[in-house]
């Protein structure tokens, strides 16, 4: 038998579907003005370069979550590219201060695609910048105004660079840095969450605070803390000390005759391509590979109550090379370099 409708449950069907088309539309509504760019939080980009007349020989880089580039090239000065991204809804222009006591900088003009810049050191067309002892002015550590980009601040004092920006401690902007530096240089680097990426340098000490780093090709110490961030290495020959709170660690190419490695339940893998004196690993739960050429080592492998460690490598108690490493508990595996 076929249902019939009445006119009364015809009518309620359809008001029951005009009003789900209504809250369709007014929900997709909603949902397509919510993503309108002109309620996203305004932003604009300003571009600068920076070469560092003075030589330099070592550098501190400060940035509070923007990417840090640290490379080293065929130059015999630093240049600098700042990329600075700021809200601009107060109207104020981007101003890039460098304090140099030792002598100028020079600057090429920044580049904002929403509009020009006023006249401000960032945008000198062309010639040095004037900054001896006697004129360099205190470099400020707040943004140019209210919306403003932020001031960025540098100082070169005994052959030592230090780059950062202090305006974007506690205000809404940021600031990444991508240098290229004679290969002689060593590097201190904080991101507070930005990544890090240094290449090619004689050492470097490097904290992301959670942000990705890759090293490769450090000639000298490295010392790198990444609290939770990944650790990429590659090509290390000076000594290791890494820590990475947690996030994985992979090592290839290494000749560091020693390193030291805790990853706090990150796994770890380590291949190294000459035979180290010393060698110690901690994961706290992580996996560990490890590969050495060589040996026998003075061996101490403990996987806590993990699977029994898999050693393919030539041990003897009384060796003067050492490895020793603790998995808590993770799958640990130490086989021939190849």
């Amino acid at each position: 038998m076929r249902a019939v409708a009445t006119p009364g449950q015809w009518i309620w069907r359809a008001s029951g579907l005009i009003t789900a088309a209504v809250l369709v539309f007014v929900g997709a509504h909603l949902i397509t003005r919510a993503g309108q760019p002109e309620y996203a939080q305004p932003r604009a980009t300003a571009v600068q370069t920076v070469t560092v007349r003075q030589p330099v020989t070592s550098l501190t880089v400060q940035s509070y979550g923007a990417p840090v580039q640290i490379t080293a090239g065929p130059v015999r000065r630093v240049e600098i590219t700042e990329t600075i991204m700021y809200d601009p809804q107060a109207g104020g222009a981007p101003e890039v201060v460098h304090a140099v006591p030792a002598g100028p900088l020079s600057a090429s003009p920044a580049s904002v695609p929403a509009g020009p810049l006023s006249a401000s050191p960032a945008s000198v067309p062309a010639g040095p910048l004037s900054a001896s002892p006697a004129s360099v002015p205190a470099v400020p550590s707040v943004p140019a105004g209210p919306g403003g980009a932020p001031t960025v601040a540098q100082s070169m004092s005994g052959g030592h660079l230090s780059v950062g920006d202090p305006a974007c401690a506690n205000s809404d902007c940021s600031v990444s840095f991508a240098m290229t530096v004679p290969s002689d240089v060593t590097a201190t680097v904080t991101t507070d969450g930005g990544p890090v990426s240094v290449s090619g340098i004689a050492g470097a000490n490097l904290e992301s605070g959670g942000g990705p780093v890759r090293a490769t090709a450090i000639g000298g110490p490295l010392t790198v803390i990444t609290d939770g961030g990944s650790l990429q290495l590659a090509g290390l020959a000076g000594p290791l000390s890494a820590d990475t709170g947690g996030g994985p660690l992979t090592a290839q190419g290494i000749t560091s005759a020693t390193a030291t490695v805790t990853t706090d339940g990150g796994n770890a893998r380590l291949a190294f391509a000459a035979a180290p004196d010393t060698v110690t690993v901690s994961t706290d739960g992580g996996d560990v590979q490890l590969a050495v050429p060589g040996g026998p080592y003075a061996l101490i492998a403990d996987s806590d109550e993990g699977p029994q460690p898999s050693v393919g490598i030539a041990t003897d108690a009384q060796a003067h090379r050492s490895i020793t490493v603790s998995s808590g508990g993770g799958a640990l595996l130490i086989t021939p370099a190849v």
